[in-house]
């Protein structure tokens, strides 16, 4: 059973979290101020509003979109990172998923505020960030290119992404049913949406292996990524699949049988790659509350309940990290990435950081990056479906 007394305190002090990461100006850092992330990341940015939206928050997540939006790029796009006073501090390509989850977390405020003047403000905005993932559609099998997205891996991630695509197709379908309430029909939006979204369905659900699959690497190299990745539930997460679809729940099954750490329990987010591990490969606490919903959806209470339970006791003092590790897995990172000098500064906060950590010596486990604010949000989204299914 759930400590429910735990997941209130967790869910009380997720919300303290984002607002304390919300600067002034409506933009939400990554962490807290002082901590390894000092940047607003649109893609953290955009779930951190729908944890906001969740816990009914609406004024918060008003104020996210209304500095977002202004930081929107010529193409459409909105920067890979953007520093405290809005500005383009992008290090890495462009990631049209987070143009996508702009779009997707402005619909879901739109709807649950019914601020539909904040729509007919904003449209032009709205238009151009849909218009540049529609410039991106690789034709030849009509779905999303995308040179990097949610793990920022090129080998892994240039090409055709099934996360990046599940969610630009679900912004496509969402903004064009919002153009119908806001009296600017677009239905060449669904038109899209619906291709790609055959696309998807088509081309990335593999029958050999009864899942979907991370990506169709086209461009630099032809080839398929079958690499199992948490990411893949991007399928249902953002609807284009129900939960109770037979390909969903396979392709979860292969995530949990494939993901779940042996030695720490949780969901890793990636199989481990020698040299990758930022910080030491381990379990992540969002990807594991992803799927947690799944259970949840399914109204799979005991599985739900395996999933939150872990999250609960790998909480420190109420806080979620970014993700653990075992020591040796984290000193094996250090000895690698030393070696090979690209300790950068934000790195080595991290690994002071967590030396410091009373887990570290205490129970072996090196805590990377707490608090970080998205499995924040993602605990607030996924303690309030948890009460409305089964309390």
């Amino acid at each position: 059973m759930i400590n429910k007394k735990k997941a209130d305190n967790i869910y009380k002090k997720s919300i303290e979290v984002l607002k304390k990461v919300q600067l002034r100006n409506g933009g939400c850092l990554a962490t807290p101020k002082g901590e390894r992330y000092p940047y607003v990341y649109p893609r953290d940015h955009a779930i951190i509003l729908l944890g906001f939206l969740s816990a009914k928050l609406y004024k918060n997540a008003k104020k996210g979109l209304e500095f977002v939006l202004k930081t929107q790029l010529e193409s459409g796009a909105f920067p890979q990172r953007i520093d405290q006073d809005g500005s383009d501090a992008s290090y890495k390509p462009i990631q049209i998923d987070g143009t996508g989850l702009v779009l997707y977390s402005f619909y879901k405020y739109v709807e649950e505020a019914k601020d539909y003047d904040f729509a007919q403000k904003y449209w032009e905005q709205v238009k151009k960030a849909v218009n540049y993932i529609i410039s991106q559609i690789y034709q030849d099998r009509y779905l999303i290119f995308t040179p990097n997205s949610i793990h920022e891996f090129p080998p892994t991630e240039a090409g055709l992404e099934i996360w990046a695509n599940c969610i630009c197709c679900e912004a496509l379908f969402l903004m064009h049913d919002l153009s119908h309430k806001v009296s600017h029909r677009h239905d060449e939006w669904k038109e899209h949406a619906v291709k790609i979204k055959g696309g998807i369905l088509k081309y990335m659900y593999n029958t050999r292996i009864k899942a979907f699959i991370k990506n169709i690497r086209v461009k630099e190299s032809s080839s398929v990524l079958f690499d199992v990745d948490a990411s893949q539930y991007a399928i249902a997460d953002y609807e284009i699949l129900p939960d109770y679809d037979p390909r969903v729940k396979s392709t979860v099954k292969r995530i949990e049988k494939e993901l779940w750490n042996k030695d720490l329990g949780g969901l890793c987010r990636y199989p481990k790659y020698e040299g990758r591990n930022n910080g030491g490969w381990g379990p992540w606490p969002h990807f594991t509350l992803m799927i947690a919903r799944h259970y949840i959806r399914i109204k799979n209470q005991e599985k739900a309940d395996e999933y939150l339970k872990w999250v609960l006791d790998i909480s420190y003092k109420d806080y979620l990290p970014e993700h653990i590790s075992t020591v040796s897995e984290f000193e094996e990172y250090v000895h690698d990435f030393t070696e090979a000098s690209l300790l950068r500064k934000d790195r080595l906060i991290l690994i002071e950081n967590a030396r410091k950590h009373p887990y570290f010596k205490r129970k072996g486990v090196a805590y990377i990056t707490t608090p970080l604010a998205w499995p924040h949000a993602e605990f607030i989204r996924t303690w309030n479906l948890y009460k409305q299914t089964f309390l």
